[in-house]
């Protein structure tokens, strides 16, 4: 309490200083733990069941991915569903790519590098068997901080008559997971986690 007062009677910034400081060490020491970032862009193919023989029908889904420096690990898993196949007039596939992009200030991808995916995935025709993929980064090396755009683009069908025996669905499972250190305090009982970067100037 008296260092409490002797900062209050201290001039400007001085006594935040020393006042931030006091709160800090009353706060106990912070823990050092995994944040994860969380992106699904799965799907499932489903017609209203009306036609006969339902044709196969487009999807794409993209989400930008910012990478900072402190980024350890991004782990993707994958996998796909074909139902039946009818030969190879009938086209159906499944094409994942992660591209390295630069940020155009508000963070949306500009200026990707098409030429050097850093994952790609081409389910083509048919199933493809579930996939783990971790990307160890080391200071987002050698694809670049930034933001990083996942995007899936696929051709498949489905219905949905209700009748459990006759009803089949395409699909896929696309999750990915962005790993980066935060720090926990024990005033919030360590079950909030900040990440890092957002201690930096």
């Amino acid at each position: 309490m008296a260092l409490l007062f002797v900062s209050m009677a201290m001039p400007g910034c001085l006594s935040l200083v020393l006042g931030r400081e006091m709160m800090e060490s009353a706060r106990g020491l912070p823990r050092v733990e995994e944040k994860l970032t969380p992106y699904d862009l799965s799907h499932t193919f489903v017609i209203d069941g009306t036609e006969l023989l339902p044709n196969a029908s487009p999807k794409t889904l993209w989400e930008p991915i910012p990478i900072d420096h402190t980024v350890r690990e991004v782990v993707i898993y994958f996998e796909t569903t074909v139902n039946y196949f009818l030969g190879d007039a009938d086209i159906r596939y499944v094409h994942v790519e992660l591209l390295s992009c630069e940020d155009d200030g508000a963070g949306n991808p500009i200026n990707c590098d098409e030429a050097n995916p850093i994952y790609e995935r081409m389910a083509d025709n048919g199933s493809f068997e579930p996939e783990r993929t971790e990307l160890n980064l080391d200071k987002c090396l050698p694809h670049g901080c930034g933001i990083w755009s996942l995007t899936v683009d696929g051709r498949g069908t489905g219905w949905n008559t209700g009748v459990t025996l006759v009803d089949e669905q395409d699909s896929w499972i696309l999750r990915a997971s962005v790993i980066r250190p935060c720090l926990a305090f024990p005033d919030d009982d360590f079950n909030e986690c900040t990440p890092t970067i957002e201690f930096e100037d």
